[in-house]
């Protein structure tokens, strides 16, 4: 078994735990600890203010997080989908990471003490 397949397991799992945690956030108004730690979520200001910030976002990143490890291990274990591939899915997944840091960030300092 190749090593790189256990990283595509890993983003499988994160890609579906973002999608979980988002749902989640929207339908009990609790933020989670995926997203923000425990001891910051006491600082929060409007809770469903900030969930409404993120919950498209989270829902995004989670998707790419899903296909991007669903497609790498389809890349690693069936066939390859070549280097331009795995160049560019990369490329992606990094972009839509940062995009999802920096929406965090601005929701923290808009919901956040």
């Amino acid at each position: 078994m190749d090593y790189i397949v256990i990283f595509d397991v890993i983003i499988v799992i994160l890609g579906v735990y973002l999608i979980y945690a988002a749902l989640q956030m929207k339908r009990t108004g609790e933020i989670s600890t995926v997203i923000i730690n425990r001891m910051e979520i006491g600082n929060c200001r409007d809770k469903r203010g900030f969930i409404d910030r993120i919950y498209k976002q989270t829902l995004i990143f989670g998707g790419v997080a899903l296909a991007f490890g669903i497609l790498g291990g389809v890349n690693d274990m069936v066939f390859s989908l070549g280097r331009v591939y795995d160049i560019g899915s990369v490329i992606v997944f990094l972009i839509v990471w940062f995009w999802f840091t920096k929406t965090i960030r601005k929701g923290r300092t808009e919901f956040f003490y």
